[in-house]
């Protein structure tokens, strides 16, 4: 992607699934890359692995719903690579309640899946150049639609979606774009694990069952690196004209 070697990055939530795919791609294009996840074995295993196939990385543990540890992720990469011009947020928790959600678990929820993004982007646009910086939050197609059982999650991720373009509106003056990607199901780790445990389906039979893969145009479920391809573009020059926008990356879920 145009514009992306060299760059400086964080990402949050990057040691696993969707964000461990989002660190791989940005790598790739010749990314330095901070993985901040609260997930301290899991990321420093990433990072080393990254390191080890010649990338620059580095992995810092972060809790995103704790001001002080998103400072500090923040400081850190600055000082380790000399400044900060792209965050992917993509740390999340998946509380999945409907209107019996308990006070703690509406409070536990929004301040790692609102909060925490919110936090991270107010401590990384001081370090970001006075052009040319992007940032991408990964919402969901649960911020668009009505899911039973799902409400504390779908609010969240609904708050995501337009908090991106106010986000979008603010900093466009430092010109700094704002964007958000929306999957759709992805088959990561923790899909699988619960298509196999609670439903007793592997990929192949979740693709092809009318609620799971059927949801979508194209009948199946998204490989994590299909949703990475999309915030490296995001990211990228290619989008130099692109800020304010929820792309769904969603086969073709939500407009059905």
């Amino acid at each position: 992607m145009r514009g992306l070697t060299g760059k400086k990055a964080i990402v949050t939530g990057g040691a696993q699934g969707i964000g461990r795919a989002i660190a791989n791609r940005l790598v790739s294009e010749g990314v330095a890359v901070t993985i901040a996840d609260i997930h301290e074995d899991f990321g420093r295993s990433a990072a080393k692995e990254l390191e080890a196939d010649g990338g620059a990385v580095c992995f810092v543990h972060t809790d995103v719903a704790d001001e002080a540890s998103v400072e500090n992720a923040t400081a850190v990469t600055a000082d380790r690579f000399g400044g900060i011009d792209l965050l992917v947020n993509c740390a999340a928790i998946f509380i999945m309640r409907g209107i019996e959600a308990t006070v703690n678990e509406w409070r536990r929820i929004m301040d790692v899946n609102i909060m925490g993004q919110a936090l991270c982007v107010k401590h990384v646009v001081p370090y970001m150049p006075a052009r040319g910086g992007s940032i991408v939050n990964i919402a969901s197609i649960s911020g668009h639609i009505a899911q039973p059982g799902y409400l504390t999650y779908n609010a969240t991720k609904a708050a995501v979606a337009n908090m991106t373009r106010c986000m979008a509106l603010d900093l466009a003056t430092l010109g700094i774009r704002v964007n958000a990607v929306n999957p759709g199901t992805v088959w990561n780790a923790n899909n699988e694990r619960y298509h196999r445990e609670e439903l007793g389906l592997d990929r192949a039979q979740a693709d092809r069952h009318p609620e799971i893969g059927g949801r979508h145009m194209l009948h199946r479920t998204a490989d994590p690196e299909e949703i990475a391809s999309a915030v490296a573009f995001l990211l990228s020059e290619e989008a130099s004209y692109i800020t304010g926008e929820n792309l769904m990356v969603d086969g073709g879920y939500t407009a059905m």
